[in-house]
């Protein structure tokens, strides 16, 4: 006769696997205020909007030490110039239980020639994605 305990410590073996690899993809990073771009960004707010959740979507949320918390993402063009065309994005990250400020992170990126639309796009999508790409980091020691 087969002992039930050898039979379930497999599943239960497994379950305890898959738990823990739920417990990665716990952790939630949300859009919170976007900030209205400057004219000479060449985006408005909600392209700028859909760009930063896209983003946000490839962040690797497993390097992330609390991964249980919700963080909110505020999103914000605070410079662009003409020639070179630059464009500096912060991103505000907040506890979104309790609203406390975890980090200001910022995100830079430039691009010499036309700045046509085409450019500004690529460059703010860059400087956005040097921002985002921060948070892992920003939030290790939160």
């Amino acid at each position: 006769m087969t002992k039930p305990w050898l039979i379930l410590s497999p599943l239960l073996f497994a379950a305890a696997l898959s738990a823990g690899d739920a417990s990665a993809a716990d952790a939630q990073l949300t859009i919170g205020e976007v900030a209205v771009p400057p004219p000479s960004s060449g985006v408005d707010r909600a392209q700028l909007k859909r760009a930063a959740e896209g983003e946000l979507e490839g962040v690797d949320k497993s390097r992330i030490r609390n991964k249980k918390r919700a963080v909110l993402v505020s999103i914000a063009v605070v410079t662009s110039s003409q020639s070179p065309f630059g464009c500096t994005v912060n991103a505000l990250l907040r506890d979104a239980k309790t609203g406390t400020m975890l980090a200001i992170i910022e995100g830079n990126a430039k691009a010499e020639g036309d700045a046509n639309a085409e450019l500004r796009s690529r460059v703010l999508h860059a400087a956005l994605r040097s921002a985002v790409s921060q948070i892992p980091a920003a939030l290790a020691g939160n």
